[in-house]
């Protein structure tokens, strides 16, 4: 269950516009250019010269290295800032993370855009902001010969820490609303969104800044492909794909200003677009761990904002996805976008979508709001940009079942059938999710006159308008006058009222003034020449209030900035890092290693426990820890692997890493493979030593034993357990599910020549544990024990075969569900997992068994079922598992447990709960003192 917090905006009472944004994202120096190179399909994703990533500190073998991906999307001038037009010292200027100098800079354009000073704000203003990690702390502050020992220092921490990012905006901005740091990793800044627009609908603010920066130092060292990582192998993003196979890192920033439409329309406002729903929730635990996506929860947090937004789903002709161009993602978020616009209704005719990713990289914490600024900038100029870096649709998006279109060229829409709504979507590593629906601004017009305004039409006899310039300095103000003649003089030019207009009530009260009356276009060109020419004398009252009628605010140039560079150098003497990605292995001996000396004579346990140590954070690991005692999981052994494939050179899957678990068993592994006498394409593997006669277990369809390894930890008996490994060579996999069990019985007879022998399997590993048993008693050997993790029964795949081309359109359901409860939707894709999955599938749909098993049956049952789509789509018959009474001629033991066929496996309760089952089930067949093997 995912609780989802609404905010409903649908009425125009509670609407949110949004009348204004600033920005710097990678190619781009503002808004204007972002948008110019989306629509023109430009990629800011760039590859670094050598000399880029020498000068970023990676070490010349890292530069050569095959697995070094040498690409990114940096953002220029982020070491550029005007800290005397702030008030900041230069001291505090170096040693203020550029993340907050960029925020604070775009902060002020964003205001200056949306024609909103403090003083003239009518209430108080908000900021939400978000921020990503202070790499530059880390990589530059602490690391140079002054503040090498000032990490808690309170000049580090106030310029450096999340904390601050959104309270020196307040105090240089003279902002008088809440301010707050918000932070929930990716989703960061469209949650900020959101929580401004709360604020708003409570009437807690008269205008909100929401946004998010996120700049990595250094920005030019390219990255480590890691296989299971979610960063691309080829350093291009391609999102929706067919070869999808990771995000690129971006670095930029994203702010917006935000006001109740009721109020944007009575100030005048220039309007992007109208927020009209926003919602927030988090996954929980309903995933299979803490980084993992939840579509359930998107599907949630989605409908909730459609229900908020009380915009027709029919409306909704764009949607910016989150879009991280990951093979697993991808096709998980728009599943669950397609149901829950399917279960509202439906999207627009042709709805379109895409992602900004693909164009600047994944902006972490600005993300969010990067890709807000490019839906509303879609709805303000009735475009949407082309998605670039997509050839051909991943088949596992399922495109020609979806209502929904990927644009290959920018779509302008005509005013006939224009783009009516959008909407954003924004995922959290960690699970919490937002989601925005988005409105076409109303059209532009003059506000009504309050009782008793000048009303005069422009140009009338008499009808002047004061002109107010403000700037820091006198050469400032120049400037300012210089760049508003180039605007008067451009073929469109706003009108005198509204530049005057927004020019008393828009731009802050800064030193120097000067005020000038001018009644048409003639008058302000010989008003803005004198100030450029430095003659300031008043020309008109120096009344800097606006009491002349309706007007509109316009679109004009900003204050001129001066910035220069601050920054501190990293002291050349120690190592400067590189942008985090796997444990580096390092040669030198662990503590461990030289304390025991074991291992010196190769170095390999040494480097072994190095990696380890560098990958948990943990100093002198013994030869004979567990990987998962100290804390491993899942996420980490794919880093891992990464090191040692790396280190090493050999070959390392996740499932053989699972299994090896201590450093004493890795390193054997390593030395065997180098000296080729590795495991072969198939065999037994120990999961866990203990007494009894061994329990061997069959791999289930997707081949993988990860599972098992989980389940041993939780099971309380000491029971001897082995797994089979599914052949890996496809060149010497069985055709039938009996040839694959006589093998299998081969395998286990090589180990254990007699019986009584003990079987068991998870789903499909249940079936061919099955046959195995049926085989073993027709050659007259004993089978003591035969247990079943929640296997189907042949009935259930009698029919309805399923050929390649129908299993590919099937996966993404079997992927929805087994990505939610408890399988790593990473596993099922790489290394050939659905390849795996099909051939199995097909082994059970040409199976039945001949004859019964003679003897008893242990069932550990899901209570709950898989549900009819899963079923439907893998062309499964429901069909009660009680039915394997009629294949045995003994009883059939079913011992209930909490989940469905896949939740069952979940982290906590419920898989306790089965460890404790299956432990109960081996207890009564466990003889202390019985040989091992």
């Amino acid at each position: 269950m995912n609780e989802t917090t609404g905010t409903v905006h649908g009425s125009a009472d509670e609407a949110v516009a949004v009348v204004g944004m600033a920005g710097r994202f990678p190619g781009a120096a503002d808004t204007r250019e972002f948008w110019r190179g989306l629509v023109d399909g430009v990629e800011s994703v760039r590859r670094f010269s050598d000399t880029e990533l020498a000068s970023a500190g990676v070490p010349p073998e890292r530069i050569a290295s095959p697995t070094r991906v040498p690409r990114g999307a940096d953002l220029a001038d982020a070491d550029l800032f005007d800290a005397g037009f702030f008030g900041i010292t230069q001291r505090d200027a170096k040693l203020m993370d550029p993340q907050h100098r960029v925020f604070l800079t775009c902060a002020w354009q964003a205001l200056e855009d949306a024609g909103l000073a403090p003083h003239a704000a009518g209430g108080p203003v908000g900021v939400f902001a978000s921020t990503s990690l202070s790499t530059y702390l880390l990589a530059n502050v602490l690391r140079s010969s002054e503040y090498a020992d000032a990490a808690l220092s309170y000049p580090v921490l106030l310029g450096n820490d999340k904390d601050f990012l959104a309270t020196r905006v307040s105090y240089k901005l003279d902002l008088r609303g809440p301010s707050m740091s918000v932070q929930s990793a990716c989703s960061s800044s469209l949650t900020a969104v959101h929580l401004a627009c709360r604020a708003l609908a409570r009437g807690e603010v008269r205008a909100a800044l929401a946004g998010g920066v996120s700049i990595t130092f250094p920005q030019t060292s390219g990255y480590e492909y890691q296989e299971g990582g979610i960063l691309s192998r080829d350093g291009h993003c391609r999102v929706f794909d067919a070869s999808a196979a990771g995000t690129v890192k971006g670095n930029g920033c994203g702010v917006v200003v935000l006001k109740r439409l009721a109020d944007a329309l009575e100030d005048g406002d220039r309007i992007y677009a109208v927020v009209r729903g926003t919602a927030v929730n988090n996954d929980g635990s309903d995933k299979i761990g803490f980084t993992a996506p939840g579509p359930q929860g998107q599907q949630a947090v989605i409908r909730e904002a459609l229900e908020a937004s009380g915009v027709p789903t029919s409306d909704i002709g764009y949607i910016e996805t989150h879009g991280t161009g990951t093979a697993v993602g991808d096709p998980l978020e728009l599943h669950a976008l397609s149901a829950a616009y399917r279960a509202a209704g439906g999207p627009a005719p042709d709805c379109l979508i895409g992602s900004v990713k693909a164009n600047v990289g994944h902006l972490d914490a600005a993300a969010g709001v990067t890709g807000l600024i490019k839906a509303a900038l879609a709805l303000y100029h009735q475009t949407v940009p082309r998605q670039i870096n997509y050839d051909a649709p991943n088949p596992q998006l399922r495109l020609d079942r979806q209502p929904f279109d990927v644009p290959t060229e920018s779509v302008p829409y005509p005013r006939a059938t224009p783009l009516r709504a959008a909407a954003v979507s924004s995922f959290g590593l960690g699970g919490t999710n937002a989601h925005a629906v988005l409105q076409a601004p109303p059209a532009p017009t003059v506000p009504a006159a309050p009782a008793g305004a000048t009303t005069a039409a422009e140009g009338t006899r008499g009808v002047r308008y004061p002109v107010v310039l403000s700037a820091r300095d006198g050469a400032a103000l120049a400037e300012t006058a210089r760049a508003l003649r180039a605007l008067v003089d451009g073929a469109t030019p706003p009108a005198v009222r509204d530049i005057a207009y927004t020019l008393v009530t828009g731009r802050a009260l800064l030193p120097v003034r000067h005020v000038f009356e001018a009644g048409n276009l003639e008058e302000l060109r010989a008003g803005l020449d004198a100030a450029a020419a430095g003659d300031l004398s008043p020309a008109g009252p120096a009344d800097e209030g606006w009491a002349h009628g309706p007007a509109l605010k316009v679109d004009l140039p900003g204050h001129p900035l001066r910035p220069e560079r601050h920054w501190i150098e990293p002291d050349t003497r120690t190592a400067t890092p590189t942008t985090p990605t796997a444990p580096s292995p390092a040669l030198s001996a662990s503590p461990a290693a030289a304390a025991t000396g074991i291992g010196v004579e190769d170095g390999v346990l040494d480097r072994v426990l190095k990696v380890l140590e560098e990958g948990l954070g943990i100093d002198a690991i013994a030869p004979d820890d567990d990987f998962y005692d100290l804390g491993g999981d899942s996420l980490l052994a794919v880093e891992l692997v990464t090191a040692l494939r790396t280190l090493f050179e050999i070959e390392l899957d996740l499932d053989e890493f699972a299994r090896l678990r201590t450093p004493d068993a890795m390193a054997d592994h390593v030395r065997a493979a180098r000296a080729g006498t590795g495991a072969a394409s198939g065999g037994v593997r120990a999961v866990r030593d203990g007494h009894g006669t061994p329990v061997y277990l069959m791999p289930p369809a997707g081949g993988t034993n990860f599972l098992y390894h989980r389940l041993a930890d939780r099971t309380p008996t000491g029971t001897t357990l082995r797994a089979l490994s599914f052949p890996s060579d496809p060149a010497l996999r069985p055709t039938t599910l009996r040839e694959l069990a006589a093998l299998y019985v081969g395998w286990i007879r090589e180990e254990q020549p007699q019986g009584p022998y003990r079987l068991g399997g998870y789903s499909f590993g249940g079936n061919v544990a099955f046959e195995m048993a049926v085989q073993l008693q027709r050659a007259g050997e004993e089978v003591e024990q035969l247990i079943m993790l929640d296997t189907h029964v042949p009935e259930t795949y009698v029919g309805g075969h399923l050929d390649a081309e129908g299993f590919e359109a099937a996966f993404p359901v079997l992927f929805d569900a087994a990505a939610v409860r408890g399988v790593d939707p990473r596993m099922l894709r790489e290394q050939g997992f659905l390849e795996v999955w099909q051939h199995n599938h097909a082994l059970l749909k040409g199976y039945y068994p001949d004859r019964p098993f003679a003897g008893d049956i242990t069932l550990l049952q899901a209570e709950e079922p898989e549900g009819d789509a899963l079923l439907d789509a893998l062309r499964m018959n429901p069909r009660d598992k009680s039915l394997w009474e009629a294949h045995i001629t003994g009883r059939l033991l079913v011992d209930k447990v909490p989940g469905d066929h896949f939740s069952m496996f979940d982290e906590g309760d419920r898989i306790a709960r089965l460890g404790a089952a299956f432990g109960a089930a081996l207890a009564p067949h466990d003889r202390e003192g019985a040989p091992r093997c």
